[in-house]
């Protein structure tokens, strides 16, 4: 069954175009990871699926009916930074956003508490959370109603690497209910370890919808990645020049280059002959950063 679907989904502000035509459908029980750079327009488009704005044309659909309707009531969401009354304690929150929806009881309550790893802190006012506390709140609150479908935007802001880890041990573990969950991030890293479907966007315009794996084998699979180090690192990038690569400086000395995959054997003669006295050679693991930054570039030209 398809759990969430935008079609020709659409919104302006004025002359300004936010999101333009979008396309997609995920099946229940899908992670989808939604990719894209600041003011690409993912926020929109979320806010356009929970209903809280209407799009300028086009359609959303949630659990096969239109947006907006009564299968939001299926729909948890975390979108933009989680907001909440500070002068009262997170239990207080969760409780009064329990009213507003009816039918949760306090065993469930403490139930997400427990389960975002926030029982030991749902006593304290909010005004004393740090950031990722009252991110813990907010996916806490998206699962009060025990959601068919989440729409999360950067879940994780704030929280530290050990909370990151958390949080996706969290979302896998509510996957595995069969919840569907769209989540966007620019930690990319993370997302790579939790989805197995990518849709990326630019500007408001569809860049790439399909599976993890598709987009890094097609964006990489003409070219290898090396990580060099030399001696003399300044004379290592000259040469690398020389022979028409664009290397790329990292830390401690070492250079990143991408060359074709029929130059790769040549490669390190090359430089040998050359006279550069490498250090380290290795070939790169293709990853999702690396592919989405190259996707990016891809698309920057004028349109």
């Amino acid at each position: 069954m398809t759990a969430i679907s935008a079609v020709n989904l659409t919104k302006r502000y004025g002359r300004s175009v936010a999101v333009s035509n979008m396309n997609f459908s995920i099946n229940q029980g899908e992670i989808v990871g939604f990719l894209g750079p600041n003011g690409a327009g993912k926020t929109t488009t979320l806010r356009m699926l929970a209903g809280l704005i209407r799009p300028s044309s086009g359609t959303a659909s949630i659990l096969g009916q239109p947006v907006p309707s009564t299968s939001l009531r299926d729909v948890g969401t975390m979108i933009e930074e989680p907001s909440f009354y500070p002068y009262m304690t997170g239990r207080a929150n969760l409780k009064h956003a329990a009213l507003l929806h009816g039918g949760v009881s306090n065993q469930r309550i403490n139930e997400v508490l427990e389960f975002v790893s926030m029982d030991n802190a749902a006593d304290k006012k909010v005004a004393a959370y740090s950031q990722g506390m009252r991110q813990r709140l907010g996916l806490a609150r998206a699962l009060l109603w025990q959601p068919k479908i989440l729409l999360l935007d950067e879940p994780t802001n704030g929280l530290d690497p050990v909370g990151i880890a958390e949080i996706r041990e969290n979302l896998r573990t509510i996957a595995q209910q069969g919840v569907t969950i769209f989540i966007s991030s620019h930690i990319l890293a993370e997302i790579e370890k939790l989805v197995n479907r990518i849709v990326a966007i630019e500007k408001g315009k569809m860049l790439y919808d399909g599976p993890l794996h598709n987009l890094t084998q097609t964006i990489y699979e003409q070219t290898y990645t090396y990580v060099l180090e030399a001696a003399d690192t300044t004379k290592l990038i000259s040469t690398l020049e020389t022979l028409g690569y664009t290397p790329e400086a990292l830390e401690f000395g070492r250079v990143r280059v991408r060359v074709p995959v029929a130059d790769a054997q040549g490669l390190i003669k090359g430089l040998v002959v050359a006279g550069i006295e490498l250090i380290e050679a290795r070939r790169e693991t293709d990853s999702l950063e690396g592919a989405y930054l190259r996707l990016l570039r891809e698309d920057s030209r004028p349109s």
